[in-house]
């Protein structure tokens, strides 16, 4: 297209529709040609290209303002200037430029240059003016053509771009590309669910904005905790915990330099939370007491407290082989009517991912109460799982019973309980008179309790023997002894001192009684641990519940646990006598039932704040919940119950056992 102004035209103009199959377009000026070669699937439609040359009076300068260190090779000369315009298209492969010139200058060569004025990507919302070579040009029979040299970003902008092919001094032309840049993108931005996916891609640039439209990444994890990431695909599943790190993308392409690029991205199971997620419950935690014996027989009496139960996640993840650990501190509130109990707890979850599931458990709790006394369990082999990953209905685990218990007091009580994970068990409880006593449960349900260092009296109570089964139950103070048999109270077909059942019910409606805030929503999945357990020592039959309802991302909004005791043994003197009292007719003479309910009433996740929440179906893979609160709950819950069950401290008993064993 002719200049204005009747002299020498300026520039000259070609326009032609070229499809997706690709194809090319010329122009001359000056006996200068320009061939713009559009390769197959440059673009996404059929676009109309306007290849422009411009006349060396009308030419751009061959600089820019922000090029930095890289200033104009000594002795670089223009040859010719011209734009492709595709009406804003982003390309999506390199066009590739030929252009019919004179030779060289004798010891130069030829170069592709690249000018234009694009967002600075180091100052969103500012813009810079690049130069920089963007391919090396072979010049032939006449012809200078571009190498398509994949070390160099090439033709890669379309609009707004001035090229300009120019010889340089062989000595002084630049050595390569210059720095090339990798930035790492997330398709959807945000934590990872555990066993969810997330694609991430990488763009690339040349030093001074020319992007490459070919880049080769080899995809890795920094932190194998994250899961596992597809080294083409880019695509990450996530595994079963919480996991920060970092996706790394390297450029495989000869002649780039190996340049890499990463991405802190995180996984969050939320089971139990990820860092600094807290949850915050409401609720009351009360217990009932009836005497039933034929001695002393006593209406129920029950005692309520509120509880305020805080949790939050604490930031030091581990990531160990196959999983990592978490720790979660808690704040616990009862107020009684006399007087308000804090107790602080902090406790620690592990993980392991093994194939497409995982499993959540607790390893230790330690409690420590604003009356000084404090309390710590050891989870064994087996025990202390909370959930499986994904969640789906049916059941789980089971846990074994096998844990190690500690509690000390101000008052220098003492007791450590080592528990098997068929639960039978030996403790060992000593008083601020250096006093001890110790417990035996074997797994045939066979027991001893021995108070000789408090009192001389031991008691031996033999595993049940015979049809119907009885028990023999033999209280020695040396060097007298009495032997009584008592029908056996153990429940029917209970085969081991402890037994459990883990089941996800699937969705159920949240219970009126836990009054769930609407913004939760109104069903969940409903988990159910069941634990059935006997101590022959002590003569307890338990039977402890912990239903839990669990809400989209937030995980419990309602727990609800009890425990129900029989005792059939008398300890502490009650029931018109001293000394152990075995129930002739394998009756209990006490019931103690003990109920807590919490609701949720606040959360903030790493999600935010949770506001509002949908159904969650029963099988989904990406089910997030936060069970921490379950597990401390519990923990501080079976601390009430050993509490309840605990008439055998020295410190109460020391004067019990001096009048002789009497049964009825």
């Amino acid at each position: 297209m002719p200049g204005g102004g009747g002299g020498p035209p300026t520039t000259a103009t070609q326009s032609q529709s070229i499809s997706t199959g690709g194809g090319s377009l010329s122009t001359t000026l000056a006996g200068q040609t320009v061939t713009a070669t559009v390769p197959a699937g440059a673009t996404a439609a059929a676009t109309r290209f306007t290849l422009t040359i411009y006349a060396n009076s009308v030419a751009k300068t061959l600089q820019s303002a922000h090029r930095g260190t890289r200033s104009i090779p000594s002795g670089a000369v223009g040859v010719v200037q011209f734009t492709l315009d595709d009406g804003g298209i982003p390309l999506l492969k390199p066009v590739q430029f030929a252009i019919a010139t004179p030779n060289a200058p004798s010891g130069s060569i030829f170069r592709l240059a690249g000018l234009g004025t694009y967002p600075d990507p180091a100052n969103p919302g500012n813009s810079i003016t690049s130069f920089n070579d963007v391919d090396t040009v072979t010049w032939s029979n006449g012809t200078a053509t571009e190498d398509e040299n994949v070390a160099y970003p090439r033709t890669s902008l379309a609009s707004n771009t001035y090229y300009d092919l120019y010889t340089v001094p062989q000595a002084n032309a630049a050595s390569g590309p210059g720095t090339v840049a990798l930035t790492v993108t997330q398709a959807t931005p945000g934590a990872i669910p555990a066993f969810g996916t997330s694609t991430f891609t990488v763009s690339e640039l040349g030093q001074f904005g020319f992007p490459y439209l070919d880049p080769a990444p080899s995809f890795a994890l920094d932190n194998a905790a994250l899961g596992t990431i597809g080294t083409t695909s880019g695509v990450l599943t996530a595994g079963t915990v919480d996991a920060t790190g970092h996706v790394v993308a390297t450029e495989t392409t000869t002649g780039r330099g190996s340049p890499q690029g990463k991405l802190a991205v995180a996984v969050s199971s939320q089971r139990p939370g990820y860092s600094g997620d807290t949850f915050s419950y409401t609720g009351t935690l009360s217990s009932t007491t009836q005497l039933t014996s034929a001695n002393l027989t006593t209406q129920p009496q029950t005692s309520t407290v509120t509880v305020a139960l805080t949790s939050t996640v604490g930031a030091a993840f581990t990531a160990t082989t196959g999983g990592g650990q978490n720790v979660v501190t808690s704040a616990e509130t009862d107020t009684y009517p006399l007087q308000t109990v804090t107790t602080n707890t902090t406790s620690t979850y592990t993980y392991a991912a093994s194939g497409a599931s995982g499993t959540l458990s607790i390893l230790s709790s330690d409690a420590k109460d604003s009356n000084g006394a404090e309390y710590t369990t050891q989870y064994g082999n087996g025990n202390g799982i909370l959930d499986v990953l994904p969640e789906t209905t049916g059941s789980f685990g089971p846990n074994t019973a096998a844990l190690t218990y500690v509690e000390k007091d101000p008052a220098r009580f003492g007791r450590q309980r080592t528990v098997a994970a068929n639960g039978s068990y030996t403790e060992t409880d000593h008083d601020a008179f250096g006093t001890s006593q110790t417990i035996t449960v074997n797994p045939n349900f066979s027991a001893t309790l021995d108070d000789s260092q408090l009192d001389g009296f031991t008691f031996t109570l033999a595993a049940p023997t015979g049809s119907p089964p009885t028990i023999s139950i033999t209280v020695t103070q040396a060097p007298n002894h009495a032997t009584e048999t008592v029908p056996s109270w153990f429940p029917a077909g209970m085969t081991a001192i402890s037994n459990e059942t883990d089941v996800d019910n699937g969705s159920k409606s949240f219970p009126t009684a836990c009054a769930v805030p609407a913004k939760y929503g109104t069903s969940g999945n409903q988990v159910i641990q069941t634990i059935q357990r006997v101590d022959p020592a002590l003569g307890n039959a338990e039977t402890e519940t912990t239903t839990t309802y669990l809400a989209p991302v937030v995980g419990p909004v309602c727990i609800q646990l009890t425990d129900n005791v029989q005792t059939f043994y008398n300890y502490t003197g009650q029931a018109g006598s001293i000394a152990i009292v075995p129930s002739g007719n394998a009756q209990p003479l006490q019931l103690t039932s003990m109920n807590e309910t919490l609701t949720l009433q606040s959360a903030s996740t790493s999600g935010g704040a949770v506001t509002s929440s949908t159904k969650r179906a029963t099988s989904s893979a990406l089910s997030r919940s936060a069970f921490a609160p379950v597990a401390l709950a519990r923990v501080r819950f079976e601390r009430f119950v050993r509490e309840k069950l605990s008439a055998h401290k020295p410190t109460v008993s020391r004067a019990l056992f001096n009048h002789g064993v009497q049964a009825q």
